[in-house]
């Protein structure tokens, strides 16, 4: 039996891009992952296919589980040889109970390690512009429980002590007993006046932050349904301030969901997420390789002249099939390669192969024409690709007579997920016909959101349930990513142009 063994890390504030590195690679090599509810659900999509993912989350006012529980299923679970993460919200050890886990584990001798993690009591109020320091205002910052164990707050802090206290305050779990902590501080000393601030969702797409004085944000709260748990309290002279930019980039606070295969959306959510959007990913897309004979084909690959890719799938399995046959590269060398889109020819330059024929628009159509063009009556065509792929590429090489090899050698398998919600989506993207299956067979719906489709394909697949889509002008994932920029510019001039 393997060894057993235990990290205990936290996820961050929210945001899954301020994970630590070390967490994030440990999300994918553990063998069970048992985390909690503060985190960013994308991040699981990085676990291996075989990985046990094990939720212990609470929830303000309900546990889902005792502490006692949880520390029994790490010790139990690492007895059982495997490796653990223990991914917590936050940080391990900030209000996170991290201490009691490790304590436990070192009890029973088994070996663990803790890895810091960004806290939410930092970054949080600085991602809201709000600094916990600032010279000539705080010069230090406090960090404070908002409730007890058993989620009340009467004498669970010293107000007094507090209220004197020149610096930042910072109450982390404390939005249901905010006006217990705002009149316990002025009741001790705290000017009614001081500028006080809440924010709700932190770091992540539901950011919310109301500010008000201290005597008043408490009402203020109340009365404002937008504001939720998990939330931070940040009390002091800082509180006022807004040190977010006032250049913001192009997609700020745009809503995107993204659906197709985990390496897909992860490749689209990263290029959205600099243009500023905020992106639920849609992984319900999964690539399996089917029996084939694809390596009985390369073994006469000297019958064959080109071979053509419409797909990075397709060029991902095949050199994994050239490398689990230990098959040498330089038997392609009489070969021309042909790829349908950019996407591919990048793919293909992964394998240190230069693409000869890229077709100007990226479509089964164009390459298609592109091949009959180019091709002799002497060549012949390995086409390596999906199963349930268009079938326009070798219609119309039929149709003209080439000569080629079709063998398919993945398919697309659509999963049922637990997945995001989508009523407060601004846009929806398309990546293929499977995402668009995918999409109906999970019963998803787009509420209000903009479907976007990265081609014509997508498009009608989309059209054929009677969703209208947006449509990329070039077939890549930057094309659509392009695409929804240039339609909220659009939106963004209308809106300014009906102010006016």
């Amino acid at each position: 039996m393997s060894k057993p063994f235990v990290y205990i890390a936290g996820a961050g504030p929210g945001d899954k891009e301020l994970i630590t590195v070390k967490a994030y690679e440990l999300i994918k090599k553990s063998d069970v992952i048992i985390y909690d509810r503060l985190l960013d659900s994308s991040l699981l999509s990085l676990c291996g296919k075989n990985a046990e993912k094990i939720y212990v989350g609470k929830k303000a006012g309900r546990h889902y589980m005792k502490q006692d529980e949880i520390n029994s299923i790490i010790a139990d679970k690492a007895m059982e040889g495997k490796t653990i993460l223990r991914l917590k919200g936050g940080d391990p050890f900030v209000f996170g109970r991290g201490g009691e886990e490790a304590e436990y584990l070192k009890k029973l001798n088994i070996p663990y390690e803790v890895i810091p993690a960004v806290s939410s009591c930092i970054s949080v109020p600085e991602k809201a512009g709000i600094p916990v320091t600032h010279r000539g205002l705080s010069r230090s910052f406090t960090v404070v429980t908002g409730h007890s164990a058993d989620g009340k707050c009467e004498d669970c802090e010293n107000y007094e002590a507090l209220a004197k206290l020149n610096g930042t305050l910072v109450f982390l779990m404390g939005l249901n007993n905010i006006e217990k902590i705002t009149s316990s501080l002025i009741k001790f000393g705290k000017s009614p006046d001081t500028p006080a601030a809440v924010i709700s969702g932190g770091t992540t797409e539901k950011e919310y932050i109301v500010k008000d004085s201290l005597k008043d944000i408490a009402n203020t709260v109340e009365n404002n349904k937008k504001v939720m748990s998990p939330a931070i309290i940040v009390v002091g002279k800082t509180a006022a301030f807004d040190m977010r930019s006032n250049i913001k980039p192009p997609l700020y606070g745009i809503k995107v969901g993204v659906s197709g295969t985990t390496r897909l959306c992860l490749k689209i959510s990263k290029m959205l997420e600099e243009k500023g959007a905020y992106v639920r990913t849609f992984d319900y897309v999964d690539i399996k390789p089917i029996k084939n004979t694809l390596s009985e084909e390369v073994k006469n690959i000297k019958n064959y002249s080109y071979i053509v890719f419409t797909s990075a799938n397709a060029i991902r399995l095949f050199f994994d099939m050239i490398k689990s046959n230990g098959f040498d590269i330089r038997m392609f060398s009489h070969l021309k390669f042909a790829v349908i889109g950019e996407g591919t020819k990048k793919e293909l330059a992964k394998y240190y192969i230069n693409a000869d024929f890229i077709p100007q628009n990226y479509t089964s159509k164009d390459l298609a024409k592109l091949l009959i063009k180019c091709t002799k009556r002497t060549d012949r065509l390995l086409i390596p690709r999906a199963e349930k792929g268009t079938d326009e590429l070798t219609d119309i090489l039929s149709e003209n007579n080439i000569d080629f090899k079709e063998i398919k050698i993945y398919d697309t398998v659509l999963e049922n997920k637990n997945l995001p919600a989508t009523g407060d989506l601004d846009y929806f993207t398309f990546a293929s016909m499977s995402s668009v299956e995918g999409f109906i067979k999970n019963g998803l719906n787009l509420s209000h959101a903009k479907a976007v489709a990265i081609g014509e394909i997508t498009a009608k697949t989309l059209e054929k349930y009677g969703i209208m889509p947006l449509i990329s002008k070039i077939a890549t994932a930057e094309g659509i990513v392009n695409t929804i920029i240039d339609e909220v510019c659009i939106n963004e001039q209308i809106q300014e142009t009906e102010k006016q």
